[in-house]
């Protein structure tokens, strides 16, 4: 299946960017009707009118609220790729996209500069053009995990793979202090800035959980119970995040390395 190509500007000062979503601002907002999914939710504000949220697809940064100056590093260098700068806060750029999320935001692979292709054409996207995405290009440098649904193609995964092979083997951003199979010891909602990276959507589940919870004595039955379903990718089961996750005590770790994890979801309709 193709992608709708979007050409625009980047609006980091429109929002809150982090290290795999920044606001965008389409130069046709009618191509938005063209993605699957629930309606793209577009800003009104002063500075978010006529501009739409991204999430990078097939990765994940650390949350602003995690572990510093990593999370505010992943943010950079997210900026640095999409162009921002001083002399160009709002630089020019395309996004490839065929969903939005249930939250309305715009699930993206976003490229900076411009391209020849004509503006809301179908693309085919290869491993070699996704080697040119910011996507690609944060997990590459370190600043991303690896976070995979079953809408994403197999052969764009095994890409994004080459480039997390790459961040780890050279210890790049995360990769130095990664806790993520090895554990982390979570200690209450305030530790959660202080601890080790782990994958960010475990780090996310340690904060939605610490809302109502002292300790992490329950944290597996709470997962159970929320039964987020994901694939083994080299085994195709299918099993419930709680069961890839270990606890002893307070400390926390994956059983699986995220890459191997794909989350199933569904499209929801508008």
């Amino acid at each position: 299946m193709g992608f709708t190509l979007i050409k625009g500007q980047f609006m980091p000062k429109a929002g809150a960017p982090d290290g795999d979503s920044v606001r965008f601002k389409p130069n046709n907002l009618d191509l938005l009707k063209k993605l699957e999914g629930v309606k793209a939710v577009i800003g009104t504000g002063v500075k978010t009118k006529d501009t739409v949220q991204l999430r990078f697809e097939g990765i994940d940064a650390i949350e602003k609220g995690a572990t510093k100056p990593l999370s505010v590093e992943a943010k950079d260098n997210m900026m640095k790729l999409i162009g921002s700068s001083i002399d160009t806060p709002e630089p020019r750029g395309y996004i490839l996209a065929r969903m939005t999320d249930p939250h309305g935001r715009v699930v993206a692979f976003a490229f900076s500069g411009t391209t020849s292709r004509v503006d809301g054409s179908e693309v085919f996207l290869e491993a070699t053009l996704l080697g040119k995405s910011v996507n690609y290009k944060q997990l590459l440098a370190g600043y991303a995990y690896p976070l995979y649904y079953n809408t994403l193609f197999a052969s764009l995964r095994n890409k994004f793979n080459k480039a997390l092979k790459q961040a780890k083997r050279r210890n790049r951003g995360y990769w130095m202090l990664d806790k993520t199979l090895l554990g982390v010891t979570v200690n209450g909602q305030d530790s959660l800035a202080t601890i080790d990276p782990v994958w960010p959507k475990l780090w996310r589940r340690f904060e939605e959980y610490l809302r109502s919870n002292a300790n992490m004595d329950n944290f597996i039955s709470w997962l159970d119970r929320k039964n987020e379903r994901v694939v083994l990718i080299d085994s195709t089961d299918e099993t419930g995040l709680a069961n890839v996750v270990n606890v002893q005590g307070n400390t926390v770790s994956l059983t699986q390395r995220p890459e191997n994890l794909m989350i199933i979801t569904t499209i929801e309709r508008g």
